[in-house]
């Protein structure tokens, strides 16, 4: 008789893929689901150039229009939608006119913003809807194990909320769940939190630059690391600066020497003072009168 360590269990079925869309995130999210065993069986690009690169990044695939692989689309397990946001309902539709979505096919997308709504099409027609959404900027060519340890925002259709998680963890991604009316609030966190991030470094730079610094970046490279590191780990209280510390007149100074080179940025200063003063407040940070003065300065013209 052979004992317990001798049954071996069954393999899990891998999934195949149907790619609508060969730009970097799609390209990404199915090359790393390839490498997992789930075989990419066919891509549907609107140019020459792109079916050319889907091409080589996926020999084994069929390439082309839509119209032109419907049939292989629908054979597909997962058609993974990896178009823009604006685009995603009227593609879905063009799916199912086509003919290229079937019943318990699982229809999945890469947006944030979105949740299953802008799938509407797919499940009308007996398909399962999945938003999946990686929690990281894509670089121009994405190499192996490039989503290992990266969170995914995932919303699914109640029935496939499991095998979606597994999807995640397959190519080595994290899934969070995310309800289906919270996808907004989710992607706005992450605009903040990412998109804007760069949008104030890019500032910052320009304004070091124009006081004679040759290499901005290098200035603020240990400044913003250490600041990112110490604020995802202590948030609000790992706050430092001139608002914390309730410095009203270097708060004044910088108003007025932001109004000279930009008004534009003086006005974004005067917004972030004034929410973080209102936030540190908020927590116990920053005391009344400190608070008080901070607003009665950013009340001012610089």
């Amino acid at each position: 008789m052979s004992g317990p360590s001798s049954v071996v269990p069954p393999a899990r079925r891998r999934s195949s893929i149907g790619l609508i869309g060969a730009g970097r995130a799609g390209t990404a999210v199915a090359r790393a689901l390839a490498e997992a065993g789930h075989p990419v069986v066919a891509v549907a690009t609107r140019t020459e150039s792109s079916r050319a690169r889907a091409a080589r990044r996926f020999p084994a695939a069929w390439t082309g229009p839509a119209a032109r692989i419907a049939s292989r689309l629908q054979r597909a397990d997962i058609l993974l939608i990896a178009v823009p946001d604006d685009a995603i309902a009227q593609v879905t539709a063009r799916l199912v006119a086509l003919s290229a979505v079937r019943e318990n096919q699982m229809l999945a997308h890469l947006s944030g913003r979105h949740g299953l709504a802008v799938l509407a099409a797919g499940g009308g027609c007996g398909a399962h809807r999945a938003a999946v959404h990686p929690i990281m900027t894509l670089p121009g060519t994405a190499g192996q194990g490039v989503f290992v340890g990266v969170p995914f925002g995932v919303t699914a259709d109640a029935d496939v909320v499991a095998a979606v998680h597994r999807l995640v963890i397959d190519i080595g991604g994290v899934p969070l769940a995310i309800a289906d009316d919270r996808r907004a609030q989710y992607h706005a966190a992450l605009v903040l939190g990412g998109n804007f991030l760069a949008s104030l470094t890019g500032a910052a730079q320009d304004l070091l630059a124009g006081v004679g610094i040759a290499d901005p970046a290098a200035a603020l490279g240990p400044l913003l690391r250490a600041s990112l590191e110490h604020a995802l780990a202590g948030g609000w209280a790992a706050a430092t600066g001139p608002v914390r510390r309730g410095d009203r007149d270097t708060v004044r100074a910088h108003r007025q020497a932001l109004a000279q080179v930009d008004p534009a940025l003086e006005q974004v200063y005067r917004a972030l003072a004034r929410f973080t003063a209102d936030e540190l407040a908020r927590v116990g940070l920053l005391g009344p009168a400190a608070t008080a003065a901070l607003r009665r300065e950013l009340d001012r013209d610089p």
